[in-house]
């Protein structure tokens, strides 16, 4: 198992006295590859266990200058836009029994004392696009993937709870933010769309009905046949009229799927 090397717990342990005490912030970042929704994970030195990218507020720090620090530092995901979904802070949150995979480690005992602690999380999401993304970790991680998020209920600790509380907003606002700019790609079909409303929802779609509503929204801009090649007939290639699109995410637009 992957160690804490020297360089890092010096690391850790100048750090985590200018951290504020029992803060936190965990960020979930959604995206499409196509066929499912996604999000990035990581998995901790010395632990069997997989989390989403969380860490500490410096004392002298904006939250939201944390939020963007911790996600680039242990995933190296930039230049995304985060919003808050939820504060997380239960009487009994606190994850004593994880800090025991760390009383072996060379970690100080205030350290492991420290983590130990209650902790009240702040949650932030993004949407990233669905070009491939590569997810780096920092020294204090010794893997990182993606998951489909129907698979982050065998997350470690709260983690769950938070991709829950994510996608949640995020349904939520799929008709009040421009989400559909950052999940699809230039060019798509309506089959694809529809997946991609599926993913988020959680649950089928009508397909005569979701057809029927898009194209009723005049959101669309109709491009022609796909070129790409197929021995069936190809697909219509559509791609969103984006003035059309950010003007109904301020009306009353009840798609009804």
């Amino acid at each position: 198992m992957t160690k804490f090397t020297k360089e890092t717990i010096a690391s850790i342990s100048a750090d985590f006295q200018n951290y504020m005490p029992q803060l936190s912030i965990n960020c979930v970042i959604f995206r499409f590859n196509g066929e499912q929704l996604q999000v990035p994970i990581v998995q901790p030195l010395q632990a069997n266990i997989w989390v989403i990218p969380g860490g500490f507020v410096y004392k002298d720090e904006d939250i939201d200058v944390a939020a963007k620090r911790i996600l680039f530092e242990q995933t190296q995901i930039d230049n995304s836009i985060l919003s808050q979904f939820g504060t997380f802070g239960p009487a009994n949150r606190n994850f004593a029994s994880f800090v025991n995979a760390f009383k072996n480690s060379e970690l100080p005992i205030e350290i492991i004392k420290w983590i130990s602690q209650r902790f009240v999380t702040i949650g932030y999401y993004s949407v990233l696009g669905r070009q491939p993304i590569e997810i780096k970790t920092s020294p204090l991680f010794k893997n990182s993937k993606w998951i489909n998020v129907e698979d982050s209920d065998t997350l470690a600790l709260d983690h769950s709870l938070l991709v829950s509380e994510a996608r949640k907003v995020l349904c939520t606002e799929l008709l009040s933010r421009p989400l559909l700019l950052s999940f699809m790609p230039p060019t798509f079909t309506i089959p694809e769309l529809q997946k991609l409303y599926e993913s988020i929802l959680g649950r089928p779609v009508d397909r005569g009905n979701f057809r029927q509503r898009i194209l009723k929204s005049n959101m669309l801009i109709k491009i022609g046949p796909s070129k790409e090649k197929s021995k069936r007939r190809p697909p219509i290639v559509y791609q969103l009229d984006k003035k059309k699109y950010l003007d109904s995410l301020t009306q009353d637009i009840k798609l009804g799927f």
